[in-house]
């Protein structure tokens, strides 16, 4: 089907889950909805947005609503962004650059993983919004070092340093719904997987014409190749950053530096200690340990502690406009999403992904209207309700 008209069928996304289930082959799309072991933090994410509820002001005489905002000197059309998500040419041949060409269009930025399939020069050439990198510490410091370079070469408005990816579990999908994930391109493992892409004539067709998605460019190996995606996961674990490697980053790095990946006032601190400018209050989107708290529920305590001293962004669970609305009001100077955006890409291309924001941003637009608020940057929190346990 045309991606122009898959996009016009989404409107929420749900929607855009459904129509990337019937593109994709189940063990992609199993990847895309991602979580670790029960899926605990996955879906702690989501729900705490049910936890705060709006406290709407009435006759205050709304005409217009603002939404601009700024970010790390960074100017955005709504203070939401595209979060860093690995593999996506994998499930779509443009992925990563649709993305950015969406981002751009609606007036955002995009992060670009580590894991990208795309070069990520090749990505900020066709970017017209602010385009940031996200560096994984892979293999460590010889590796990191090339990144750190070839960011600041092409221009990238912030580098993003994730810290929490020490481990990944599994999902546990369950025996029934469990879907075979081939590790290899040998003859055995595409055999196994033919069931599942047999049916997918659209996205067989794409991966066979550009046979995208099988390397990772930005991470090379000890001959200087790039990465292959199968290695992908012992590269991401071979070496986590400390707080002692943002010196060295430091004097490599000069422009805004953002640490992802914090979830207590401990280390919200020490990564403001250490020179961050900026940091994401981030559970992975429940894709590392399962268990850790939702990312919405632990916001309020660390803007606190540190919200005076760098700029604090939130990922995890949002899925529209109000959600942007609630981040905001309980400290966020923005937020990134995730499978929100990613969903739709896999439906439908750079369509689907401009209709996700379309979609975000019209939501916050009639959320800030019906709450009585003319601007984002007024949004605090006298206009919700949260739990006492969260402060």
């Amino acid at each position: 089907m045309n991606p122009r008209r898959v996009a016009q069928r989404i409107h929420s996304t749900d929607d855009a889950r459904y129509y990337m289930h019937r593109r994709l082959p189940k063990f992609l799309a199993q990847r895309y909805e991602g979580g670790s072991a029960k899926g605990l933090t996955l879906r702690a994410n989501e729900a705490a947005f049910d936890d705060v509820w709006l406290r709407s002001r009435s006759a205050r005489g709304i005409s217009a609503v603002d939404v601009k905002t700024t970010l790390l000197g960074a100017d955005l059309s709504m203070p939401v962004m595209l979060a860093p998500t690995g593999g996506l040419q994998a499930g779509y041949w443009d992925g990563e650059c649709s993305a950015a060409r969406a981002a751009g269009a609606a007036g955002t930025a995009c992060v670009v993983s580590s894991s990208t399939g795309t070069p990520l020069e090749e990505i900020a050439r066709v970017a017209t919004g602010p385009v940031f990198y996200q560096l994984h510490y892979m293999f460590g410091r010889d590796n990191s070092e090339s990144m750190i370079e070839r960011a600041k070469n092409a221009g990238c408005a912030g580098l993003m340093l994730t810290v929490d990816s020490q481990s990944v579990i599994e999902r546990e999908w369950g025996p029934r719904q469990r879907a075979y994930a081939p590790a290899s391109l040998d003859t055995l493992a595409l055999l196994r997987a033919l069931p599942q892409v047999i049916g997918k004539p659209q996205w067989l067709s794409e991966f066979l014409r550009h046979r995208n998605g099988l390397t990772v460019p930005m991470a090379r190996t000890d001959d200087g190749r790039p990465l292959s995606v199968f290695s992908l996961m012992k590269a991401v674990h071979h070496s986590t950053p400390v707080w002692a490697d943002i010196a060295w980053i430091r004097e490599r790095w000069k422009g805004p530096l953002v640490v992802k990946g914090l979830v207590t006032v401990e280390d919200a601190r020490l990564a403001v200690e250490h020179g961050a400018e900026g940091i994401v209050v981030s559970n992975h989107g429940g894709n590392t340990i399962d268990g850790r708290p939702a990312t919405l529920s632990v916001l309020p305590r660390i803007v606190d502690a540190v919200g005076d001293r760098c700029e604090v962004l939130m990922d995890g669970g949002i899925r529209r406009g109000s959600d942007v609305a609630k981040a905001v009001a309980l400290g966020a100077r923005a937020v990134l999403i995730g499978r929100a955006y990613v969903f739709a890409l896999m439906a439908a291309g750079q369509p689907g992904v401009s209709r996700s924001l379309q979609i975000i941003e019209h939501g916050l637009r009639a959320t800030m209207a019906s709450l009585g608020c003319a601007s984002v940057r007024d949004l605090d929190r006298s206009y919700v309700d949260y739990p006492l346990s969260w402060r």
